[in-house]
């Protein structure tokens, strides 16, 4: 079941999720390059890891509002 959300709380939650998984990935990038030596090879990897984690997240998030738009229609 989905609950009424207030679209500045959604918008709100978007906007940590996007930035929480980049910060995290971005940072054990540049520790992992300075520790290896591969600069810029990990943080590189931690910034497309970190899209495709936000986007799989985002995605968990928004889908059950469209399907309840989607089943509202019909």
């Amino acid at each position: 079941m989905v609950k009424k959300v207030n679209t500045m709380q959604l918008g709100l939650q978007m906007g940590f999720i996007t930035a929480i998984p980049l910060v995290i990935f971005l940072i054990l990038g540049v520790v992992l390059d300075k520790e290896l030596g591969v600069f810029p090879l990990c943080t590189i990897f931690g910034i497309i890891l970190s899209f495709i984690v936000t986007a799989l997240i985002v995605y968990r998030i928004i889908i059950p509002y469209v399907n309840k738009k989607v089943n509202n229609k019909k």
